[in-house]
């Protein structure tokens, strides 16, 4: 239970962390996003999400993200993937450059293990409670004190996107038999939801498109914002290219993003910026909104998150009342961390509010409304990979998060991309 002086001190000094996790990490590094992306897969392969890649009974999963974990003295490195594997195509370092062989690792279940010091990248547990950690992962790191109680430092873990984070977890492609359970429902394809944009791209016109939301819509932590290999796009800039290459014969001019995103703000700040006028609102075809993952760290109350989030889609309406939007459910912060809060009870409330705010078909209207649930996605791929992990599970969010708090890692961008483009595209 934890003291009232405590919990004082946590409203006190929980929006200076948000300021710095969210602002602060992802602004001093956002020059490093003019680097090339190091395409290890094709444009289709990274966007297109993993459950619309069966085959013949068999799902394939490219590139998953692996933190391996050392606990203790250990001998070994253990990771899990999502799923127990039918076939392992490839086992690769972070930036996909190096291919190891099976012979260096072993899988039971779905479960990956190797010897510690046999060259694969791995980190100690201890590391990510910010004990012992080397002095090549010292640079970027933040302290913070989760009040769990656990680990092998009393509760304080560390905020890292840096190279602890970015440079030691492997990529794993894999496939599995289609009867597994997937863990979570996925988006459903409706493109009566969106008449206009679907409109403009099948007759080749250009599009422009609004992203308005916290940090995750700045584009945290995609590893072309931090300066990390692959130098993987950002989620909306994935989407753009997809779009682009599919209507437009790569023609870029012809999708236009528009990001007045702002890391750190809850939706609130969204409020506040809409009637500050501080952006042109009018003219767009898609305005994709991303805020809850603040507001839920900061314990908002429900309707008050969905009074704003309303207030918001009433604004943006009024100015651009062709477009078609998208409610955007945050993944999951570390269920460890408190930066925790009521993420699951804000879904329903943002699906609520599309199926409230789509007009299709309502006197003529056509402005549709759509939800995406990335929170189910992100707590059902971590409650997979946790199944069979009789250690410490709650280093496992690395393998979903690259600041191990609030951030996605490259993979679960992939799937905030491809789960967006499948309410749309007919993969």
């Amino acid at each position: 239970m934890k003291t009232k002086s405590i919990k004082n001190l946590i409203l006190i000094s929980f929006p200076i962390i948000i300021f710095v996790v969210g602002i602060v990490l992802c602004s001093v590094l956002i020059p490093a996003y003019a680097k090339n992306w190091n395409e290890n897969l094709t444009l289709a392969q990274t966007v297109t999400p993993y459950w619309k890649n069966e085959n013949n009974g068999e799902i394939t999963v490219y590139d998953e993200i692996v933190m391996p974990i050392r606990y203790g003295s250990s001998n070994e490195a253990i990771c899990y993937l999502a799923y127990t594997p039918k076939t392992i195509v490839s086992v690769k370092n972070y930036s996909g450059e190096i291919t190891y062989s099976s012979s260096q690792y072993s899988v039971e279940g779905n479960k990956i293990s190797f010897a510690y010091n046999n060259g694969m990248p791995y980190v100690q547990d201890e590391w990510l409670d910010n004990k012992n950690v080397p002095s090549q992962y010292q640079e970027g790191l933040i302290n913070s004190t989760y009040n769990d109680g656990g680990g092998t430092n009393s509760g304080n873990h560390v905020i890292a996107e840096n190279a602890l984070t970015r440079t030691n977890h492997l990529i794993v492609t894999y496939t599995y038999d289609s009867s597994q359970d997937l863990g979570f429902e996925v988006p459903s394809f409706q493109p009566e939801n969106y008449p206009n944009l679907l409109k403009k791209l099948n007759n080749k016109e250009p599009v422009k498109i609004l992203i308005f939301g916290d940090s995750i819509s700045v584009g945290a932590s995609a590893s072309s914002m931090m300066g990390f290999a692959p130098y993987l796009p950002t989620w909306f800039e994935l989407i753009k290219n997809y779009l682009v290459e599919k209507y437009y014969n790569g023609d870029n001019s012809k999708v236009t993003i528009v990001n007045e995103s702002e890391g750190g703000q809850a939706s609130s700040y969204g409020v506040e910026q809409l009637y500050n006028n501080t952006f042109n609102k009018t003219g767009f075809d898609l305005i994709i909104i991303g805020f809850g993952m603040n507001d839920a760290s900061l314990q908002l109350n429900g309707n008050i998150f969905k009074s704003n989030i309303s207030t918001i889609l009433n604004h943006l309406r009024a100015f651009s009342p062709n477009a078609d939007y998208i409610l955007l459910g945050s993944f999951t912060a570390n269920p460890k961390s408190t930066f925790f809060g009521p993420h699951a009870e804000y879904m329903p409330l943002l699906a609520d509010l599309a199926n409230k705010f789509n007009l299709i078909g309502d006197m003529g209207s056509q402005s549709g409304c759509t939800f995406v649930n990335m929170y189910e996605i992100s707590v059902g791929i971590l409650s997979k990979k946790q199944a069979n992990n009789t250690n410490d599970r709650r280093y496992q969010y690395l393998d979903i998060s690259a600041n191990y708090t609030n951030h996605p890692n490259d993979y679960m961008i992939r799937l905030y991309a491809g789960a967006i483009l499948s309410t749309f595209i007919d993969f």
